[in-house]
């Protein structure tokens, strides 16, 4: 009887975690912040800025470089001009600006749908954490993996291990405000086996309130087609 009652619990703190993330992923506009780290190095990628709004292109600041993101197309400011983010040829070499970086973040309500589906299993603090419900979790590998994955080509390409956990942030509206993903990644390469351990924050504010405005002359890249 007891085994069923905490079965039952568990299904209903489950369907509540899916609840949330359904609303998360349903949002129409919001601000986020990403931050990643990879090891204990000195040289860690900076954070990633974002404005969304529901049928407006994406706004985002990587360190000093900013602008604007419309499906795969990327533009950045350069001084007073506006520049798209243009691929290099076959045998080019050829720098990427910062703004490039943009291309391997996912916005939060696209990684937020179904959230719940990352984990092999998630509970519910007993106390809240800074006026949020907090929920923590084991991941599946392939989540340990992917939640953590930005598809540069630094990233190990040979066979890999994924394991991590993950703790979610829902307030009082019942939306996902903050997730912070601990993955660590067991391989090898040419020099031997290697360990690394990525954590992965993303902080969404403004909900339902952000707003998102294109300068004249971003809009007309944006509008221009490639």
């Amino acid at each position: 009887m007891i085994s069923m009652i905490l079965a039952a619990a568990v299904a209903l703190q489950s369907e509540e975690f899916a609840d949330a993330a359904k609303k998360s992923a349903a949002m129409e506009s919001y601000t986020f912040k990403e931050e990643t780290k990879a090891g204990k190095g000195k040289n860690q990628p900076g954070a990633t800025e974002g404005r969304y709004q529901k049928d407006q292109p994406m706004a985002f600041k990587i360190g000093s470089a900013e602008g604007f993101k419309k499906a795969g197309l990327i533009i950045y400011k350069e001084g007073e001009e506006w520049k798209k983010v243009e691929k290099a040829q076959k045998g080019e070499k050829k720098q990427a600006p910062a703004a490039a970086g943009i291309s391997g973040i996912k916005l939060p309500h696209e990684e937020l749908e179904a959230f719940e589906k990352n984990f092999e299993k998630v509970e519910k603090a007993a106390e809240k954490d800074n006026n949020c419900t907090l929920w923590t979790g084991t991941l599946t590998p392939t989540a340990a993996r992917t939640l953590v994955a930005t598809g540069g080509k630094k990233e190990p390409k040979t066979a890999s291990t994924y394991s991590g956990t993950a703790k979610v942030w829902v307030n009082d509206q019942g939306v996902i405000v903050k997730y912070e993903i601990l993955s660590h990644m067991k391989g090898e390469d040419k020099k031997g086996p290697v360990e690394l351990d990525i954590t992965k924050t993303v902080v969404i504010s403004d909900v339902g309130t952000t707003k998102v405005e294109v300068p004249e002359g971003a809009k007309k890249l944006l509008d221009t087609p490639s």
